[in-house]
């Protein structure tokens, strides 16, 4: 008989089963009447165009990988910087973007939906497909994207009675028909507009894929939360709306969700879409979790994360087993907090330049073909477009900086990127081919220094091509290393052969292995060092790699067979010569080695044969200087005539791959192969341009000698060769040398704020006991920036005859959120800030916020009370005679915005602005408070993200000349300031091809003090001193006025602050200037940049820091029309 333990167990895993029984199928639904079959991708109709198989997308019958990069529009308010930015994804090798489509970016009020402007997403669809971008479709309706609200409408959030996401309460959603009407009618409004440019509607659509939902998880940890009537109504709105290109969805970690299950019977109850996706992001929660410094990442959070990603996916089973390996948002960076103290460059250097490219060959070893990387440029979330999570800047350290800059790692993420385009059809179809690594193929005598083996579905004549996954996480910490090549992969009897390879600690390659080129005798076993790119020249004749030099030791590759050096050279340092020997393992082995220190080289191979007819291998070996500069021009946009990538590595699979443009030597370049115009941006320190030609039907070079080698079609450029770009450097660094202190800020104006001119609302308590009000600022919809309170109550003080008055003390208890600057009777007491980075603490900011905690406060001093207004004299029945004093609070209240609701959280209402309050003394007289509340109704503005909440923010009366810049008077209460300067120059002349200058410029603000920045009416920044790292804010370039344009830029700071310019050492600065970067005009592989900072002159020398800025030409190649 079973005892009460084993009974109670019994009982409660029987009770566990059946609840969870019932949440599964609670989940399921009741509109069973959609399902899977009504929403799945058309592959019949549609297939021709756009395909997949378990191995990758399809695109007009050719296996494609996708490499793209996160671009959020609506955190560029300068609709013209668009196109420069996603020409910067272009050229860093990517060929496609994802875009979260924001709802409330759209739809500031109810029923009003905006796509023009800054908001014109038709045109930027157009841009894309001028460029030769696919896009990754996300119109949510839910896009998290740490903005205000996850990207609902304000005016949707403000509706109580809706359940946002279907989010009873935190952990637990119940289906709300009202809120998927309001769903739909949005995706009735932008879906249409996005069905316009599906790559199924022709050859020239961008759009690939469209994603339903975001992070919507049907289970988490095995818990039912997510609901298949949601996905259902999504799926089939978005049907019904055109879009006819696959759907998908993410899950925020890899958990199954929402795959097409394939037994026909569960299809009614099961709903799936059409591809699965799911983010990594696997070192995400170190920063933040110590506000003072960053501790260095750990490998083992990658390995743990990543490593076994194919096996988990796949176990899935369903679709999972016949769709490719996707990655919607693969770790690009990560974003920052308030009150950190570290900025974003210390993030930047945190991961370090080669973080982002490791991602990338990391989930390549994991047989992934489609990626995203969020962020790839981050932006700024200018105005209040932010969540409770970020500050202004959301630089993100990604590959591309706020302010534009290519950094380091963007340069090294693009040589792996550009070995995976080169080598697109060996890399887009491959399996696993080790167990465990003991099995593999390639040995290495450090430990952790390879993750992983794959097979490609090409093959040559000694079968198929090996990619071994090369990644230095070990425990030593050694940058150099030997790799030994194991007889049995090759199947002909030879012995192992050992190679050195050099590979610095957290950084990776893809080493290319048993790969046979043009010439079947000249068969690769194994390079050592990366090789980046691969091209065909002279009709088919000659293979042309651009590799590696190692960083230190030789640089090696292994060749099989008869292999000789026709012809070599370069530049070598130190002595020694490029060397093909026979290995000492084995005779029939030759390694080519490359001499340490040597800056540039080639080599060109031939068989033994040395018949002319016979093609040729030409490798060019690059420094990392110059790697750091290489760009590559695909055409990323293929064919509808179905290229075959199975089978032999024949010529017609190759040159699929093959790139057209290729060039090194300059800050960025950017093809345009319909006007055959090469645009070429350079620092100032740049010389030379190298451009090699492998466009097969148009090229014109002539194949002669170069310092490359012989019959190459290559040709050099002088980048100093025009003397008109001669003269614009020059008055560029002479511009930047005379402001790179700042920029002259003179004849400042200001004004004051008068509370008293606001339409003040009457804000109600809960009940007369409670302190609690009845409504927050999401209720009056000021949701953007500030929310301003006053309270009138009295204060009775007795009277008497020959004896003083006796003050009793006189407090103000406020619970709100974020940060207040407290007045009473025009006097400054103090600020506040509740504001925290933990779950479940008051001002959390995401999650539960226990609302009755966090209240501060403020005594008010006898002498501000003494300001009060006297009112009369009271004598009550019985009793002496009284004096009433009447008194004014004003509470200045910045909000960091609504919470963005992540995974299974319900925190878009946390209630902002002011919570609850009571004025507290014996003096006070019962009943006599009075609360009010004004601020902006962002549901009658245009944008609801732009305003500061300050009813009189445009206002231009009052504005009165002074002599000082901006100061803080704590007693002015809130000050607005205002001046005028002249832009940096750009020398751009649409009608000439006149070089261009790009000069970013920030504005620096320094001081303890709240300011909100203003560009040309637009909210640019917002500062709260030591309460955010963040003193350097981006001044967009679209938003300037450029020199030549003959206007003036109108800055303009909203000011206020509790402690005195020039008290306690509160120096208030405000400075214009050029952005300073690490290594200014040295290696660009070094370039971070995030923040004009001060520092000492040996350190700055050390940095070699200085303005970063670049001067634009164009080439016209020798391209036959």
């Amino acid at each position: 008989m079973p005892g009460p333990l084993t009974t109670t167990l019994a009982v409660t895993l029987g009770l566990t089963l059946a609840a969870h029984q019932y949440l599964e199928h609670r989940a399921k639904g009741t509109l069973t009447h959609i399902h899977t079959n009504d929403t799945v991708y058309d592959k019949q109709r549609y297939g021709h165009i756009l395909d997949y198989d378990k191995y990758s997308l399809i695109v007009h019958g050719q296996p494609t990988l996708i490499l793209s990069g996160e671009f959020h529009y609506w955190r560029l308010p300068d609709k013209t910087r668009w196109r420069p930015i996603l020409e910067q994804y272009r050229s860093s090798g990517l060929n496609c973007i994802r875009i979260y489509f924001h709802w409330g970016f759209h739809s500031p009020s109810q029923g009003h939906y905006i796509f023009d402007g800054n908001r014109d997403i038709d045109y930027l669809l157009q841009v894309c497909e001028e460029l030769g971008l696919y896009v990754l479709a996300a119109p949510g309706p839910y896009i998290c994207a740490e903005t205000q609200a996850g990207g609902f409408p304000i005016w949707l959030a403000a509706k109580r009675e809706i359940r946002l996401r279907h989010m009873r309460t935190n952990l637990w959603k119940e289906y709300d028909p009202r809120f998927m009407d309001y769903c739909v009618e949005y995706f009735e409004h932008i879906l249409p507009i996005l069905a316009r440019h599906q790559i199924t509607n022709g050859s020239n659509g961008c759009i690939i894929g469209l994603q339903v939902e975001n992070e919507a998880f049907q289970h988490i940890f095995g818990y039912p939360i997510g609901l298949h009537d949601d996905m259902r109504v999504l799926a089939k709105t978005a049907r019904d709306c055109g879009i006819t290109v696959p759907l998908f969805t993410n899950d925020g970690f890899e958990e199954g969700s929402y795959i097409v299950k394939e037994d026909p019977k569960r299809k009614k109850k099961d709903f799936g879409v059409d591809l699965y996706g799911f983010d990594n992001e696997p070192t995400s929660w170190v920063v933040g979790r110590d506000p003072s410094f960053l501790e260095e990442w750990n490998p083992s959070t990658v390995t743990a994360a990543m490593d076994k990603m194919e096996h988990k996916v796949r176990s899935f089973g369903h679709a999972n087993q016949r769709t490719p390996i996707f990655i919607p948002e693969l770790q690009g960076g990560w974003f920052n907090h308030y009150g950190i103290k570290y900025t974003y460059d210390e993030i930047y250097r945190f991961y370090g330049d080669q973080y982002t490219r490791l991602m990338l060959e990391t989930s390549f070893s994991q047989g992934c073909t489609m990626l995203n990387f969020y962020m790839f440029y981050g932006g700024t979330n200018w105005g209040t477009l932010g969540d409770p999570d970020v500050y202004t800047s959301y630089d993100y350290s990604a590959s591309i900086r706020e302010y534009g800059l290519m950094s380091g790692r963007l340069r090294n993420l693009r040589l792996g990127i550009l070995f995976l385009q080169s080598f697109s059809d060996i890399m887009v179809r491959t399996d696993a081919v080790a167990s465990s690594k003991k099995d593999m193929s390639v040995q290495s005598s450090l430990g952790n220094t390879i993750c992983q083996q794959r097979r490609s579905h090409v093959t040559g004549d000694m079968g198929p091509v090996e990619l071994t996954f090369i990644r230095n996480f070990s425990d030593e910490k050694l940058d150099r290393f030997e790799l030994t090549i194991r007889s049995e992969s090759f199947h002909r009897g030879v012995s192992a052969t050992v190679m050195i390879c050099s590979l610095a600690y957290k950084s990776s390659f893809i080493a290319l292995g048993n790969y046979t080129t043009l010439n079947p005798d000249i068969h690769l076993i194994l390079s050592a060092t990366p090789i980046h790119i691969r091209g065909f020249a002279n009709e088919g004749k000659k293979e042309v790699w651009i590799a590696s030099l190692a960083a230190s030791g030789p640089t090696e590759m292994a060749f099989h067979g008869k292999v000789v050096i026709k012809e070599g050279g370069g530049r070598i340092l130190g002595g020694g010569s490029i060397e093909l020997h026979e290995s000492s393992d084995n005779k029939a082995i030759h390694v080519l080695s490359i001499p340490e220190g040597t800056k540039n080289g080639y080599v060109v191979l031939s068989d033994t044969r040395q018949d002319p007819s016979r093609p040729l291998l030409h490798i060019i070996f690059l420094d990392q200087a110059a790697l750091s500069t290489l760009y590559c021009y695909y055409e990323n946009h293929h064919s509808a005539e179905e290229t075959k990538t199975s089978g032999t590595l024949g010529a017609k699979c190759m040159m699929a791959s093959s790139p057209k443009i290729v060039t090194w030597g300059s800050y960025n370049a950017q093809y345009d192969p319909r006007k055959k115009i090469l645009t070429v941006e350079s620092t100032e320190s740049q010389e030379e341009l190298h451009v090699l030609c492998f466009d097969q039907e148009r090229s014109a070079f002539l194949t002669s000698d170069s310092i490359y080698g012989s019959k190459l079609p290559y040709q050099g450029f002088s980048i100093k060769e025009n003397q008109n770009v001669i003269l614009k450097q020059q008055s560029t660094s002479l511009w930047v040398e005379q402001n790179h202190q700042g920029l002259t800020l003179s004849e400042w104006e200001i004004r004051t704020t008068d509370f008293g001119s606001f339409d003040w609302l009457d804000c109600p308590r809960i009940s007369s006991s409670s302190d609690r009000f009845q409504k927050v600022n999401l209720d009056f919809k000021f949701t953007s920036g500030h929310i301003l309170y006053r309270c009138r109550f009295k204060t009775r003080e007795l009277v008497q005859e020959g004896l003083l008055p006796r003050n009793h003390p006189v407090s103000l208890m406020i619970n709100m959120r974020n940060r207040v600057l407290v007045f009473v009777n025009g006097v400054c007491i103090g600020s506040h800030m509740t504001y925290s980075r933990q779950l479940l603490m008051p001002g959390a900011k995401m999650g539960y916020d226990p609302v009755s905690f966090g209240s501060h406060t403020f005594l008010v001093p006898s002498e501000v009370l003494e300001a009060g207004t006297l009112q009369r004299d009271v004598i009550l029945a019985g009793h002496p005679e009284y004096h009433d004093q009447e008194h004014e609070v004003i509470l200045v209240i910045d909000s960091f915005g609504l919470s963005r609701q992540p995974f299974v959280v319900d925190d878009i209402r946390n209630p902002r602005g002011l919570l609850s309050a009571r004025v507290r003394g014996k003096d006070v007289v019962m009943g006599s408070e009075h609360w009010q509340v004004a601020g902006v109704d962002v549901s009658g503005l245009d944008m609801a993200y732009g305003s500061t909440g300050f009813p009189d923010e445009h206002s231009q009366q009052g504005w009165e000349a002074s002599t000082q810049g901006p100061r803080i008077v704590p007693d002015k209460g809130v000050t607005w300031w205002r001046t005028h300067f002249e832009g940096p120059p750009s020398g751009a002349n649409m009608k000439t091809a006149e070089p261009i200058a790009h000069i970013p410029l920030c504005c620096r603000l320094e001081g303890e003090l709240s300011a909100m920045i203003i560009l040309n009416d637009v909210l640019v920044g917002r500062y709260f001193g030591s309460d955010s790292p963040q003193h350097d804010f981006y001044l967009m370039d679209g938003l300037l006025h450029k020199a030549e344009s003959g206007q003036l830029n109108e800055l303009k700071l909203m000011i206020y602050g509790s402690k005195a310019t020039d008290s306690d050492g509160n120096k208030v600065r405000v400075q214009i200037l050029p952005w300073i970067i690490e290594d200014a005009q040295g290696e660009l592989a070094q370039w971070s940049g995030n923040t004009a900072f001060e520092v000492e002159e040996a350190r700055a020398k050390e940095l070699e820091a200085g303005p970063f800025w670049t001067v634009s030409q164009t080439f016209t190649l020798p391209i036959e029309g």
